[in-house]
């Protein structure tokens, strides 16, 4: 059948990709809070992988797109319009959970609930959160985690306000982080030719889509075996779940190393073995190998009793030490990537301040002075908005430059890394604390720092990444580029709309106490509490900048080696993001990636790896549509923490 069929229409950037991505986008941002909350399994948003995207992707092309063509022939959707709202959906999945919305609403009415004359946080934290920021009155606060008393309704007056402002804060983050990708986008697609790992899967479905009924990956053997085989593997937990008596394949176990002081996890995840795959050989040994040697230096630390001073912080590195190399060398790699960028960024300016003729930005999704305009306001209104919220604006432009900086740097590594799972190795309000000094911030502003945890703290997704992913996958596509920039805020304010709509109708009908509850919102609160209640000496600045001075020169160095000497092995992208704990899970089944390339480009060059492509993908696919099945029968039958690994937990 695929030979008579007669193609799709080249449809460019339309209308009707733009409806049908935004309501896609809402739909993962309502699903996303429902299967996370309630079935207390994993998330479809969680990770730069955007797992829940890329299934409605594969559900896309398998089964709707040649329904479409047999009913409506030429008019099915073509591959461009399929790119427009994938690109939408996985700029929506950086919202619903962990990257801003369930994240932020738990913090918002936390200190309001769960303040005791232990804790003391109706004196210590409460007088510094604004009304504009946070309801006060006690209800509001209590019904969310307890649910609405019979006759009561969600009290969307008390939320009008804050959720207002934030959702112009957050709208004008977002918006400044597209902005800045624009800026890069010619020097990364174009200039350096980064290979965008990521994008690699979803173009190797459409290939075809618009010659053929299906396209050919769907009709070989090489896929469907591998896919069938994970399926099985995965669903072990699912069946065991239902039934004890059946046995389960065990795919993560955690082992002690250097007398206990550490734990390294060996998890078989056949997603990142998938993606690992169009991962350039020396960039995914630098990802497993650096992880080792970090836990390494970790575990002696340990065993020597050797520590900087102040506390470990939740979401960073494996030690104090280690955090803070990585950062150095993500510093240097961020000034690095910018000195690279430096002519380009020149013709930029010259094209949004003199509009100079010799630049061409028409393939860019936005203007190249609608873009540094953008930045310059959208940083304007963010730091006012901190500013008004009671961080101080020098402050607040610190904070905003450090938060960009550490998205800027993960984007870069995802970019020429292509791991779909990682995180940062230091968050900014840890920076502000402990490389800065808390009397810059006073209450107020550590107070504010609690509350940007909602976005700025597990760096698992973000739209800086998946706008840049998006544009590569764009381009070069026919149609107006201006529509992909239309299409990602859409996907951003229609998403944040439905999960702000869908979390409230949860928290407020079932109770938040009753469901899942999210770890970010209580270390922010540890966060907060104890740097108010605890005294910080000097000498730890200089001990922190001391090791973050440290990462910086091993990675310059690394840098150096690297662009100096043909013969050096290992790529230094991975030291940025080896010892997050995301990597701490991901690591193994990067090395069994990295591994079975490596045979298989040592046997048969590229030849061979075109060959065998089909079957990492069917392993990619494999586990994420296995996870995505259970979610759904879970759904219908209404259980609950029946947990199917899609990516990292």
């Amino acid at each position: 059948m695929g030979k008579t069929f007669a193609g799709v229409a080249p449809h460019g950037f339309t209308i009707r990709a733009l409806a049908i991505g935004t309501a896609l986008s809402i739909f993962l941002n309502i699903a996303c809070p429902y299967v996370v909350l309630v079935m207390q399994v994993a998330g479809l948003t969680s990770d730069y992988i955007t797992a829940g995207a890329m299934m409605l992707l594969f559900v896309l092309v398998l089964v709707v797109n040649p329904l479409l063509k047999l009913l409506f022939g030429r008019h099915a959707l073509s591959a461009t319009e399929l790119l427009l709202i994938y690109t939408m959906m996985i700029v929506a999945s950086a919202i619903p959970t962990w990257g801003l919305v369930t994240n932020m609403f738990h913090i918002l009415t936390r200190p309001f609930y769960y303040a005791t004359p232990e804790n003391a946080w109706t004196e210590m934290i409460v007088p510094h959160i604004p009304r504009w920021v946070a309801p006060h009155e006690p209800e509001v606060a209590n019904y969310f985690y307890n649910g609405l008393p019979r006759g009561e309704s969600i009290p969307w007056q008390a939320w009008v306000m804050p959720l207002a402002w934030w959702v112009a804060l957050m709208v004008a983050v977002y918006f400044v982080m597209i902005c800045l990708m624009v800026l890069v986008r010619r020097q990364w697609v174009v200039h350096e030719r980064l290979t965008f790992p990521l994008t690699h899967p979803p173009m190797e479905l459409l290939k075809g889509n618009d010659q053929r009924l299906v396209p050919p990956l769907f009709k070989t053997l090489k896929f469907w075996v591998p896919f069938a085989i994970v399926f099985f593997i995965v669903s072990t937990r699912a069946i065991n779940f239902r039934d004890p008596g059946f046995p389960q394949i065990e795919l993560v176990t955690w082992q002690p190393f250097f007398r206990r002081t550490i734990w390294i996890g060996f998890f078989w995840n056949f997603a990142i073995v998938g993606v690992t795959y169009f991962i350039n050989l020396d960039v995914a040994a630098s990802l497993w190998l650096f992880s080792l040697l970090l836990k390494i230096e970790t575990g002696v630390f340990n065993t020597i009793g050797f520590k900087l001073g102040g506390r470990h912080e939740w979401l960073t590195g494996s030690s104090v030490a280690t955090a803070h190399q990585c950062f150095g060398a993500l510093i240097v790699l961020s000034a690095a990537v910018l000195w690279r960028t430096r002519h380009h960024l020149r013709d930029v300016l010259r094209k949004a301040f003199r509009n100079a003729r010799d630049v061409d930005d028409s393939d860019e999704v936005l203007s190249y002075r609608g873009a540094v305009f953008g930045i310059i306001g959208g940083t304007a209104f963010i730091v006012a908005w901190f500013a008004q919220a009671g961080l101080p604006w020098h402050t607040g432009l610190i904070f905003l430059f450090v938060a960009n900086l550490v998205f800027f740097g993960i984007t870069r590594v995802v970019a020429v890394g292509g791991i779909g799972f990682t995180s940062a190795p230091m968050l900014p309000q840890v920076f502000m604390v402990y490389c800065i000094g808390p009397q810059f911030l006073g209450p107020k502003g550590l107070t504010q720092m609690a509350f940007q945890y909602s976005w700025a703290a597990e760096y698992r997704t973000s739209v800086m990444t998946s706008s840049i992913n998006g544009m590569k996958l764009v381009h070069g596509c026919e149609g107006n580029p201006r529509r992909v920039f239309l299409g990602m805020m859409l996907a951003v304010v229609a998403g944040m709309a439905g999960a702000i709509w869908m979390t409230l109708q949860l928290n407020y009908n079932r109770g938040g106490a009753n469901m899942r509850q999210f770890g970010v919102p209580t270390l922010a609160y540890q966060f907060v509490e104890h740097h108010m209640k605890n005294p910080f000496e000097a000498g730890w600045v200089a001990e922190r900048w001391g090791f973050t001075a440290i990462g910086g020169a091993a990675m310059a160095l690394l840098v150096f080696l690297r662009h100096s000497f043909a013969w050096w092995p290992v790529h230094y992208v991975g030291f940025v993001v080896a010892d997050s704990w995301v990597m701490g899970w991901a690591w193994w089944s990067v090395f069994l990636g990295w591994l079975a390339k490596l045979i298989i480009m040592r046997g048969g060059g590229a030849v061979a790896y075109r060959r065998y492509m089909p079957i990492f993908l069917g392993m990619l696919f494999g586990q994420l549509i296995c996870g995505g099945f259970w979610m759904v029968v879970d759904a219908i039958e209404g259980r609950v923490g029946d947990f199917v690994y899609i990516g990292v937990p």
